[in-house]
């Protein structure tokens, strides 16, 4: 145990001074004769290191650093990197500081595969001793007996607060200046937003400030880099003053923030707890066939048996996809779409891999509109570092086995909204080929008064004898007789659109059709990126293609610059909670006969036009048009016992908000529920709040519905 007692004392005492002496000589003892040692003086700060002369001389002529001196334990000089300290607290101690900084530090690969953490605090290496003099400024106590809130904790609180509530930075500034008048005077909390600025910096992971283009065109990076318009559009790359009308340059008008992967997941594998549970996956496939995590989907398994070499490393990475537009600002009247891209990490268990803490972000794609069919602008820079991992990948040091191997990652899919399903595949999602498994075979019919395409193939995926085949009445009024169409794989959609011109950018368009020529890729891509073949025939510039099928396509997508993404069997999935929120939200607005309700005279003179459902159809009496009541329809008093229900439902702490909020007793309405009580309520309420109220068909294929949504999720 290090005696810290000497160091209380004035420094003019000759006690401080034989103090300091035999200080630096227990630490120059355990560090077995190593003649140059780390200063804790005020200037050196832990991070320089001098002769065992030197440093006696600094800590008589300068002092110790004030919130060195403060801590408990100097693990720098003996407490925990001495020899006198057992290996065993070593170690703990190596595995709690990864565990809690793995996301804030990066460690030299080579170091690490030399052997223990401890042998490279103890080298001569200045960035380690920087990470360890920052753990130890980041720890200190807010003032000597504060229990409750560290330098950085307490720092990372107000700053939160600043930005949650729209302080200003000189409002900030003067409570900076305030609050250390207000706490114990040996405080250590900074005095001014540019101290606290510049403390927070240090503990920035970094990510890639990327210019693009006003008009989503092209990135500014690579080849674009040193262009001052963008190269299709012509717009500027820099915002022009609002008063003067001049090229403000260096403030670019958009800014796309990368956060790179490859270094995050590196970091992961430092953690020795976390380096076990990105093997959890290998080990602990379902046995009995049931669906309890990626690791027992068809994809997993198809794509193992397609890459042996990459499935026979338990460490290599799975990662899954997502993204969706937001307004951040939190305001409905005000219009902004902030787009982050998150990946997810299917190598962890269950109870781990969709915690928020393991969702990595990887982009943050800016407003204020949202990149739509541009979206593959953006995902460049992730593309590319996918692209890495799969075909060179990257050393990385393994804390379980301590030592390095070369990491690789694949990317399974993509889960998203409908809406985004479209932005990232690349095909059509609304409109005559909505489909976007159909294509050209999607069986679609116009509206001429609800204005809208509805599908009404869904019964060619039921087998020949279904019973549901021969009914025409519930359906459109004839019988079904057609089968479902093949469809394509991905090689097959990739071979389509091998020669697909992209057009990036959200800029007028001609209205004149598209050519079909060999593609010239638009935005920031490096030749390198691609991955399709160099050696193709140039001459055969014009191809030969189904120009319908074409028709269906906005764009190739980026994905197919990964090399396995067209053997994928399945590319993209649809998030079932936006589903099942819109498929509630619908249902509840129907039966109520508010909001998003699907029945009105647009759907009724429909039915009347397509000559189906006579028991429906509007009927003019006078100046008035009566729309009779439909199976499906509440009256007054059962809406009223329907949100009763609702109302009253009470559900265990945790399961769900407050529904009770949303129903207006009064109004018989229903709104401002979230997609998780939407959940909930098409999954456990509809059924038992619906019993009693409607005719035994509609209440039945209700919670047949509500029952195959249980069963999906």
């Amino acid at each position: 145990m290090v005696d810290k007692a000497w160091v209380h004392l004035s420094r003019v005492d000759p006690a401080y001074e034989r103090g300091a002496s035999k200080f630096v000589e227990d630490v120059a003892a355990a560090s077995g004769g190593n003649d140059m040692i780390v200063c804790p003086c005020i200037d050196c700060r832990n991070i320089d290191r001098h002769s065992a002369t030197v440093v006696v001389d600094h800590l008589v002529t300068r002092g110790m650093e004030e919130a060195y001196k403060k801590r408990s334990d100097w693990y720098l000089h003996g407490d925990l990197n001495s020899g006198v300290a057992d290996d065993g607290s070593v170690h703990q101690w190596n595995d709690e500081i990864l565990g809690l900084y793995r996301a804030a530090e990066c460690f030299d690969e080579v170091l690490a595969g030399s052997g223990d953490l401890t042998e490279m605090a103890e080298g001569d290496d200045k960035k380690e001793d920087e990470f360890l003099a920052k753990l130890a400024d980041a720890e200190t106590p807010l003032y000597p007996s504060c229990a409750s809130h560290s330098k950085l904790s307490a720092i990372v609180s107000l700053f939160r607060l600043k930005t949650q509530n729209g302080w200003s930075d000189k409002s900030f500034n003067d409570l900076l200046e305030t609050l250390p008048d207000m706490l114990p005077e040996e405080n250590v909390l900074h005095s001014s937003l540019y101290e606290v600025k510049k403390f927070l910096k240090t503990f920035d992971m970094g990510y890639e400030k990327i210019h693009a283009c006003v008009n989503d065109c092209c990135l500014f990076r690579k080849r674009f880099k040193k262009l001052e318009h963008c190269p299709k559009c012509k717009a500027s790359r820099w915002k022009t003053n609002v008063h003067t009308g001049e090229k403000k340059k260096g403030v670019p008008q958009k800014v796309l923030r990368y956060f790179p992967i490859i270094p995050r997941l590196k970091r992961m594998y430092r953690s020795e707890e976390m380096a076990k549970d990105l093997r959890w996956h290998f080990s602990n496939k379902s046995t009995d066939g049931k669906l309890r995590h990626p690791v027992d989907s068809v994809t997993w398994d198809q794509m193992n048996a397609k890459y042996p070499t990459f499935a026979a490393e338990e460490r290599n990475i799975r990662l899954g996809l997502s993204t969706d537009g937001f307004n951040p600002f939190n305001m409905k009247n005000t219009m902004y779409s902030c787009w982050p891209v998150l990946l997810v990490n299917y190598n962890l268990p269950p109870d781990l891999c969709m915690k928020k803490e393991n969702i990595m972000l990887s982009l943050l794609i800016p407003g204020p509109q949202q990149p739509g069919n541009s979206l593959d602008v953006y995902l460049e820079p992730l593309i590319e570092d996918l692209n890495h991992l799969w075909s060179i990948g990257e050393l990385v040091y393994d804390a379980v086995t301590r030592s390095t191997f070369t990491l690789r990652a694949m990317l399974l899919w993509t889960i998203s909204d409908f809406p985004a399903y479209g932005n990232l595949a690349g095909c059509k999602v609304k409109g005559r080929m909505g489909c976007p498994l159909c294509g050209k075979n999607t069986d679609s019919m116009w509206l001429k008064f609800s204005r809208k395409h509805v599908y009404m193939c869904h019964r060619k995926g039921l087998p020949p004898a279904h019973r549901f085949r021969g009914k025409k009445r519930w359906f459109d009024g004839k019988a079904e007789q057609g089968r479902k169409g093949r469809i394509l794989t991905g090689r097959e959609i990739s071979q389509n659109l091998r020669h697909f011109k992209n057009e990036f950018g959200n800029v007028k368009r001609s209205t004149s059709k598209r050519k079909r020529v060999i593609s010239t890729d638009r935005g920031s891509d490096s030749e390198g990126l691609s991955s399709e073949s160099e050696e193709e025939d140039e001459e055969d510039e014009e191809v030969n293609v189904d120009e319908d099928e074409l028709s269906r396509w906005k764009k190739r997508s980026i994905f197919f610059k990964l090399p396995y993404w067209a053997e994928l069997p399945v590319r993209h999935n649809l998030d079932v909670m936006h589903v099942e929120r819109n498929v509630a939200a619908s249902i509840v607005s129907t039966l109520l006969h508010c909001g998003k309700s699907k029945d009105g005279l647009p759907a009724r003179k429909d039915l009347e036009d397509l000559g189906i459902r006579q028991d429906l159809h509007p009927k003019i009496q006078g100046k008035r048009t009566y729309l009779p009541p439909a199976p499906w329809s509440l009256s007054k008093s059962e809406k009223k016992v329907f949100c009763r229900r609702l109302f009253d439902f009470k559900g265990p702490d945790g399961y769900c908000s407050n529904i009770a909020r949303g129903v207006s007793l009064d109004d018989c309405k229903v709104t401002g529920l979230k997609s998780h009580d939407y959940h909930v309520l098409m999954q456990q309420l509809l059924p038992i709040a619906l019993k009693g109220l409607l005719p035994k068909g509609p209440r039945l294929a209700i919670t047949r519905l509500c029952s195959f949504f249980n069963l999906l999720c």
